[in-house]
């Protein structure tokens, strides 16, 4: 009898049951290695991931591809191919066909682009099949079973937590033919799929129960009760995501004191990436990462990349000086526009391993380089800047693993299942890691995937449901936390939950995690002197930066310091892409919503092309353009009202009591001598928590434009909600106005001022001068 689990750490948790024992151990394994032995795949080798990617874009070399709008140059078609395999793999494991999706209730093109998958499908497994190959795309169909390994095993118990694909659903009937399956499984109500699997087999489950089954014999062997006593939750919100660290070290502290040994506690993160968060801040190597660390925090990755950004802008001083820093010779960028041989390339990246790189890293690089040689082999030499690309494309997906020795556990959900832990920490638990969200949905909708019996968006939710259910429900203490502001919201799962709020002072975490030991020594944090505040015009903009923080204010307006450039996506691009189409839309008169919807597409093609836009931008972008069809209609319907834009992204200035002001408007709109003045808002507005909240804030935008408008007469001031499409009106406007006043004339009076930095150190978490002020996060 062999035991099968669905990860590493629940087959080592079993082993760790015998380790007081003086026994044989039973044999245990992963379900994904079962699977490896149970199938094989005759005269065929398991294609890597480089040639799978390499062959997908030698498939899509035909007229009617473009059509899908995925870009074919090389290293682009990589980056974006992830979601072509995503898709192909998933209907090749639920064993469905192309021709089998229903084209009812989908958009026009669908069936064009459909015939154009079923093609590129074609061509992909075609070049497979001429290079003796398989991958995860092809080996449902090409698989045999291995009866002889099925036969030797004596039977199988598969301890299951989620539920099997159609394909892993055919492996465990036909394995019956050679050997008695048990099923151990938890039966809950977000897991209705396995229920309805049991059902088909004859065997009727309860809810709430652990249920033990033998397949062969279609036989309920037992249940037991899943969870006999209700956990204690508390859940805390912050402004901040960094403040989420001190969150995670004060819960542990009260777990231990509530007697939870510290292997018994666990901390889990939707988002693995705020690891590397944790890390900065575990000083006493209390954690256990269970991720590892991605090799993507290696100085060889840091080399790398430096290079190929000082590639792509050279005339960055950052780049230039990053190199500098990193002692990388000026020879290697210079060979970047060469196209050179495997043993060329080869050579080159050895340049980047340093005698003094941790072993385990140069272990890795190698091995992969090893293979990477093998794979350029066999391809037409590229760009040395494709293939550093290339190379660490590999790179990124290998991690180091943790050997700091700490009792307690940071892992991700899915590293998770079947794990039992007294005290559960959950950070990050906000609505847009929680549910994760699939790239297997780009091409098909929710309810064609219903109609299709293919897995839906609720489905995967449920999933996701299961795995939070089951950790939470075993433990006995749970502490969650996610960030609530503007831009962020708690998980809807939390909802769910019975849980206590609690409602700790966010300083008193800010406090644990920023010390004077981390600041830099000798750095002056003020500056007194005599000026001008209104030598040159005020913006709203300038004036929140001065009240939220003076010495920000010094670097930015009066020393000039530009902030760093960011490279990655974040929600200021969404921002400045709906400003853009609106923009664009509002120009010229307003037709029809056809005619609103056309040109939002023409522009969103533009920006692209002429910025090159990554995949998750054009999501965000598609997301936006159907959000932006609410607001069509509204528009719509006010134009004939009579409602006209007067003014749209116009600079004002003007001279208020001696003092000039200025700011570019978004938009002002006119009927007859009625005005109203816009804020457009892409983030979330919580309406009167957020209005309330802004009593108190440093943001007076609606006040300050208002009072540039002056001249117009009297004018309503609103912010423009996006999302919903709806105006919201600050309930606190004249409050906020005479507070705005006031500032100002505090500001004329003054002749001296001090710049230093802020009380609240909230402020510091994402400030670009932080570490010119001496503040380390």
């Amino acid at each position: 009898m062999i035991e099968i689990f669905s990860t590493a750490r629940q087959v080592r948790e079993f082993y760790e049951t015998f380790s007081k024992t003086n026994q044989l151990l039973p044999k245990a394994i992963t379900i994904s290695d079962f699977e490896s032995k149970a199938w094989y795949v005759p005269e065929r080798i398991l294609a890597d991931e480089d040639t799978r990617a390499i062959l997908m874009r030698e498939a899509s070399a035909f007229k009617n591809f473009d059509k899908l709008k995925i870009p074919r140059e090389f290293m682009a078609f990589l980056q974006n191919s992830e979601y072509i395999f995503r898709f192909f793999e998933e209907l090749a494991n639920e064993e469905k066909e192309l021709e089998e999706l229903d084209l009812n209730d989908t958009y026009a093109e669908f069936g064009e682009h459909i015939a154009i998958l079923k093609e590129l499908l074609t061509r992909y497994c075609a070049l497979l099949d001429k290079n003796s190959l398989y991958d995860a795309i092809t080996l449902p169909k090409l698989a045999r079973i291995n009866s002889s390994y099925l036969s030797s095993l004596g039977g199988l118990r598969v301890h299951l937590e989620g539920y099997l694909s159609a394909f892993e659903l055919r492996l465990l009937k036909e394995a019956k033919n050679f050997c008695d399956i048990y099923v151990i499984t938890p039966i809950t109500a977000y897991n209705q799929k396995v229920k309805k699997w049991l059902e088909a087999e004859g065997i009727v489950t309860s809810l709430d129960t652990l249920a033990e089954c033998c397949l062969n014999k279609a036989e309920l062997i037992k249940e037991v009760k899943l969870y006999e006593k209700a956990p204690k939750i508390f859940y805390q919100s912050f402004s901040s995501a960094v403040l989420e660290s001190a969150f995670v070290f004060e819960k542990i502290e009260m777990m231990v004191n509530l007697g939870i040994a510290p292997q018994n506690i666990a901390v889990v993160l939707p988002d693995e990436g705020f690891a590397s968060t944790l890390k900065e801040f575990d000083r006493f190597n209390n954690l256990n990462f269970a991720m590892g660390f991605s090799m993507r925090e290696s100085l060889f990755f840091k080399r790398v990349q430096a290079v190929l950004k000082k590639y792509a802008e050279d005339d960055e001083i950052e780049h230039q000086k990053r190199i500098k820093r990193l002692k990388i010779s000026d020879d290697v960028c210079v060979d970047l526009s060469k196209r050179m041989t495997a043993s060329e390339v080869e050579l080159k990246l050895e340049t980047f391993i340093k005698d003094d790189d941790p072993k385990e890293q140069t272990d890795i690089i190698l091995e992969e380089l090893f293979l990477f040689k093998k794979f350029l082999e066999n391809i037409e030499n590229l760009l040395l800047s494709d293939a550093l690309q290339l190379f660490l494309k590999r790179v990124q997906n290998r991690s180091l693993d943790d050997n700091t020795g700490g009792k307690v556990t940071v892992m991700g959900i899915l590293e998770s299942r079947g794990a039992k832990y007294d005290g559960v920490i959950i950070v990050r638990f906000n609505d847009d890691v929680v549910p994760k969200r699939s790239n297997k949905d780009l091409f098909i909708s929710s309810s064609l995937r219903a109609k299709c019996s293919l897995p839906s968006m609720e489905d995967r939710e449920n999933l996701q449901r299961f795995f939070y259910s089951r950790l939470i429900n075993n433990a006995s203490v749970v502490a969650i936390s996610a960030v609530e502001n503007e831009d962020k919201l708690p998980s809807r799962f939390l909802k769910t939950l019975r849980f206590e709020k609690l409602n700790y002072d966010e300083k008193s975490y800010s406090d644990v995690i920023i010390e004077k030991s981390h600041q830099i020594k000798n750095v002056p944090r003020s500056f007194c002197f005599a000026y001008d505040f209104f030598e040159k015009p005020l913006s709203a903009t300038a004036l929140k930066t001065y009240i939220e923080c003076s010495l920000k204010y010094f670097f930015r307006y009066i020393r000039h310091y530009e902030e760093p450039k960011r490279f990655k996506y974040d929600s200021r691009d969404v921002g400045r892409f709906v400003h853009d189409i609106l923009r664009g839309i509002f120009a010229e008169p307003l037709v029809s919503l056809e005619q609103m919807k056309k040109k939002a597409r023409e522009i969103t093609k533009q920006i692209k092309e002429n910025y090159g836009k990554s995949a998750l931008w054009e999501l965000e972008a598609d997301i936006w353009l159907n959000k932006l069809e609410t607001v069509f209609t509204k528009e719509l319907r006010r134009y004939e009202e009579g409602w006209r834009v007067f003014k749209l992204e116009e600079w004002f200035e003007r001279d208020f009591e001696g003092i000039r002001l200025t700011g570019r408007i978004d938009r002002i709109d006119r009927m007859n001598d009625k005005y109203l003045l816009l804020d457009y808002k892409t983030g979330r507005i919580n309406t009167q928590k957020y209005l309330e909240k802004a009593l108190n804030s440093s943001d007076f935008q609606l006040e300050f434009y208002a009072l540039l408008c002056v001249d117009l007469g009297e004018i309503k001031t609103a912010f423009y909600d996006l999302n919903e499409a709806k105006f919201i009106e600050d309930n606190f406007f004249s409050e906020k106005k005479a507070r705005l006043i006031e500032h100002l004339f505090e500001l004329k009076e003054k002749k001296e001022f001090v710049f230093e930095a802020c009380k609240d150190k909230k402020q510091c978490f994402f400030c670009p001068y932080k570490v010119l002020c001496g503040v380390w996060i």
